[in-house]
């Protein structure tokens, strides 16, 4: 389980999605699909198996859609590094595994014998690392995956990257933003890899390295 204090938010969450009973069949044969997803790591089926247990467990009264999609909302969501391993998985470039997608942090993603160091290669599918000065950010890190990318200045940007969040308030969860490259810092002396500057959000600041899965 995620590493969260007593009466947070995430622990609440965690506890409403994943709560069963020992007794029951059901559960105890998709528990741990259903705990991934109520750690904001799970492939889509085990989300599907997390609204199923919902409704078997009475924690959704009333079925329609409108009420399925506010349990969705309020205790279910993806975080970053979840939603890249699961990328990853369906691209076929990982194993579904429940240790892959618990255990699979956003810092971990970056390695240096595995980063894209020429502008002029970024691609579809490379990921983006978070950096705090020369160094992976940690605790809390965060990844994201590119979608496209222009090697020229472009009004509004020239990078469309995908990420998620699993905050419970996000509204969506799942983004589609353009990123502008404002600075490219080469690798070398006391920098492991090629660093991008970028705006995203409407912020510039944001330190970001690309890997090749």
């Amino acid at each position: 389980m995620m590493d969260w204090d007593e009466g947070t938010e995430e622990l609440r969450d965690y506890r409403t999605v994943s709560r069963g009973s020992r007794s029951d069949i059901w559960f105890n044969q998709n528990k741990n699909r259903i705990r991934n997803a109520a750690m904001g790591k799970g492939a889509p089926r085990d989300y599907e198996l997390a609204l199923e247990w919902a409704v078997r467990a009475n924690r959704v009264q009333t079925i329609n859609q409108l009420n399925l999609q506010t349990f969705c909302d309020d205790h279910l969501g993806i975080d970053c590094s979840g939603f890249v391993t699961n990328y990853l998985i369906a691209c076929g470039k990982r194993n579904y595994t429940d240790n892959a997608v618990r255990n699979t942090g956003a810092a971990s993603y970056f390695q240096a014998n595995r980063a894209v160091n020429d502008p002029n290669t970024i691609q579809q599918g490379d990921l983006l690392v978070w950096m705090d000065g020369n160094s992976v950010r940690r605790s809390p890190g965060h990844v994201a995956v590119v979608d496209s990318y222009v090697n020229q200045s472009v009004a509004g940007g020239n990078m469309r990257v995908v990420e998620a969040t699993g905050s419970r308030h996000a509204r969506p969860k799942l983004l589609s933003s353009m990123y502008a490259i404002e600075r490219i810092i080469d690798p070398g002396r006391g920098v492991p890899a090629m660093i991008l500057e970028v705006r995203r959000h409407g912020t510039s600041g944001s330190r970001v390295a690309v890997m090749r899965v």
